[in-house]
């Protein structure tokens, strides 16, 4: 018997490191020495070690499975027999011991097949029965993460998710059924209570709030949104979600209710709540088009805002031991992200050939991800568009100039200036762009005109300044 299964409390769910005794933390050190040195069967031992005095210690936990996952990649063509047998004969003992059950099934079991899905399933009931909830969740995700397809699993990682009230991570779960199984309505309705719960208790509906006041009733929140959310107060959107949000929850197919709750959403800069309402709205909408561009637009800015997270840092810790695979991560995840985006909007486009502004979005994208003559055939349709024109010039003269078509750039940036009746900032950047074209093609007369038509409007624009008067130095 383990010393927290003698507690009278019961074991301690979700134990950090820091809270572990002093013997066992220096277990854990030694566990994690091994790792580095990629002795997996000595760290394997020493989590277990561990984890027999505290098995609530969830980290730890997450350490074993990884050496385990990190042994038993070098022996894939290993036959694994038995194990059916084992689970079975442990089941029976889940209620008299679930911590001996979890000891047992992670050494005869899940160190050698880590993913083993009914060895996990045991070990969740398990957890539970001994009062270890998080511990429990985690063996669900562990099948998810070993068997993506899963259909079982996530329905019932999403319903511990919503025993818990982790209602966004339920949304998430069954949101992955949905999209893997559109036919699943069991999925969608969990879905749908997941989003609307997690709606409410996000903005505390059910308790009292320093701005429920400010909405009597609904006509007093039908009067605040026709005066325009530009115009309300961040208490003032909140008790707008508030006054939606119970809208959404006694009808979560109204469409009207889910594109407002979320614009108010993106009002109050909540964009993975945002993202959530956009989806099941452009969903009930039958794939409207203006919907689908707005969830592909909230969902750039929330991997944006992952990614700028995971940069700041991976830049903010040049010494952290496993910085190398986070640089990696990061560059993974930049280059899914780009490449995401772009087959969005190609995808869009073969949809809609003759929609110059997806045109536009398709080429933009190419051009970042450095796809420049790709880029340029749509940018070339996309210029058909007024309302495009100059944007488009713009960027086809930079796309001409990373391909060194120095000429064809100049001639994009000329045409677009002389299109522009007002010094403004549209003008001062292509104007800035075609000195720099100039300066690489070594015409300093014309680089400097260019540069001299921006000072003598705004002296504080970029190096402008300085590149001017250095010339006359010169």
């Amino acid at each position: 018997m383990s010393e927290s299964e003698g507690n009278e409390t019961g074991p301690r769910d979700n134990v950090k490191q820091s809270e572990l005794a002093p013997n066992l933390q220096k277990l854990y050190l030694k566990a994690e020495s091994a790792m580095e040195l990629r002795n997996w069967s000595y760290a394997i031992s020493l989590m277990q070690a561990i984890l027999q005095k505290e098995p609530g210690f969830l980290d730890g936990r997450k350490r074993l499975r990884l050496a385990a996952i990190k042994e038993k990649e070098g022996k894939r063509g290993m036959k694994l027999g038995g194990d059916a047998l084992k689970v079975m004969k442990m089941q029976s003992q889940v209620k008299k011991d679930p911590l001996g059950v979890m000891a047992a099934l992670e050494k005869e079991v899940l160190a050698k097949d880590p993913y083993n899905a009914q060895g996990n399933e045991l070990f969740y009931d398990a957890a539970v029965a001994a009062g270890l909830p998080t511990t429990g969740g985690f063996a669900l995700e562990t099948v998810i993460e070993g068997d993506p397809e899963n259909i079982k699993f996530y329905h019932k990682l999403g319903d511990f998710y919503m025993e818990q009230e982790m209602y966004e991570e339920a949304a998430v779960t069954f949101g992955k059924i949905v999209d893997k199984d559109r036919t699943d309505l069991a999925a969608g309705k969990k879905y749908k209570d997941a989003t609307a719960k997690g709606s409410i208790a996000s903005q505390k509906w059910d308790s009292e709030g320093d701005w429920r006041d400010l909405l009597k009733d609904k006509d007093a929140a039908a009067d605040l949104e026709s005066k325009g959310r530009a115009a309300m107060t961040p208490e003032m959107l909140q008790a707008q979600a508030e006054q939606l949000a119970a809208e959404y929850a006694a009808d979560q197919n109204n469409l009207d209710v889910s594109k407002r709750l979320a614009a108010t959403y993106e009002e109050l800069e909540d964009f993975p709540m945002a993202l959530q309402f956009y989806e099941w709205a452009y969903h009930l909408s039958s794939n409207d088009p203006a919907l689908e561009k707005k969830v592909a637009d909230i969902r750039e800015t929330v991997n944006a805002a992952h990614l700028t997270e995971l940069k700041k840092f991976v830049d903010e810790n040049p010494d952290h031991p496993e910085i190398e695979q986070y640089r990696k991560q990061l560059q993974e995840a930049e280059k899914g992200q780009m490449d995401q985006l772009i087959a969005e909007s190609q995808e869009r486009v073969d949809r809609n050939p003759t929609d110059n502004e997806l045109r536009f979005e398709l080429g933009g994208r190419l051009y970042k991800a450095g796809e420049y003559r790709e880029a340029i055939k749509h940018l070339q349709q996309a210029k058909r568009s007024p309302n495009l024109r100059i944007k488009v010039m713009n960027m086809l003269g930079q796309c001409y100039d990373h391909m060194n078509m120095s000429d064809l750039a100049a001639t994009q940036y000329e045409e677009a200036i002389k299109e522009i009746q007002v010094m403004d900032d549209t003008k001062k950047e292509l104007l800035y762009n075609l000195a720099l074209l100039y300066e690489k093609m070594d015409d300093k007369d014309r680089y400097l005109e260019c540069l001299k038509q921006i000072y003598a409007v705004d002296y504080d624009y970029r190096d402008v300044a300085d590149r001017v008067e250095q010339s006359y130095g010169d």
